[in-house]
């Protein structure tokens, strides 16, 4: 069984961004998206930092995050607001660094102490979480990561689903469910990304590619 996430991160840095519409270059966004960015147009409003412990930044039409300290975590903020039930979806593939690491999807992001993550290991563990108030803590079965089918490994593409469907959270990895969790604490929000290293095997290094909000009403997939 792997051990529970570390609530307490010894190096949080949150990466805020600005509302901005993508105006992609090499991919069409999907008809029935009300959000999307291929990270094509490196003024789309995604920040880009870079410092002692990492780097956050478009580089290949992608949206990379690159840790190079253990116990270390970015979020990435869309700039966006949106008041009602969301599906996102997003390309997520691990290009460096060890498989004990943290990747996933930020829905109802009200500041930097409130909103839902949907993670998955490139290990194969998944599990949702919820930050309120401050104080992070797990929300899905078991309260801690557990191994699921469906997750791929290493440094193979995943693609990740996430439905924030009122007080139902749902995640996806290859069109397999992998974690499920109730909660009605948080409505409406940002929605984001996120990557954070482990706390013993030192950096990460994860892209992100096709970034989409729908409504889950009108989504064309099922």
């Amino acid at each position: 069984m792997r051990k529970s996430f570390t609530v307490i991160l010894s190096s949080i840095l949150l990466i805020t961004t600005f509302a901005c519409s993508a105006s992609p270059a090499a991919h069409f966004a999907p008809s029935d998206a009300l959000y999307f960015d291929d990270f094509s147009q490196n003024t789309s409003g995604w920040t880009v930092i870079q410092d002692e412990n990492g780097s956050a930044r478009y580089e290949d039409n992608h949206y990379r995050i690159s840790i190079e300290k253990a116990d270390t975590e970015y979020l990435a903020e869309a700039g966006q607001t949106f008041q009602d039930d969301v599906r996102i979806e997003v390309d997520a593939r691990k290009v460096g660094g060890p498989d004990v690491n943290y990747l996933g999807v930020m829905c109802r992001y009200q500041d930097p102490d409130n909103y839902y993550l949907f993670l998955i290991t490139t290990d194969g563990y998944s599990a949702i979480l919820m930050r309120y108030n401050g104080t992070l803590r797990m929300i899905s079965p078991g309260q801690e990561f557990l191994k699921m089918d469906g997750i791929n490994s290493g440094e193979k593409l995943n693609h990740l689903r996430v439905d924030c469907v009122g007080e139902k959270l749902t995640l996806y990895a290859n069109g397999t469910q992998v974690s499920l969790a109730y909660d009605h604490t948080l409505v409406g929000g940002d929605v984001g990304l996120m990557a954070r290293s482990s706390r013993l095997e030192g950096g990460t290094d994860i892209e992100f590619d096709n970034f989409a909000v729908y409504d889950p009403a009108l989504a064309a997939n099922p």
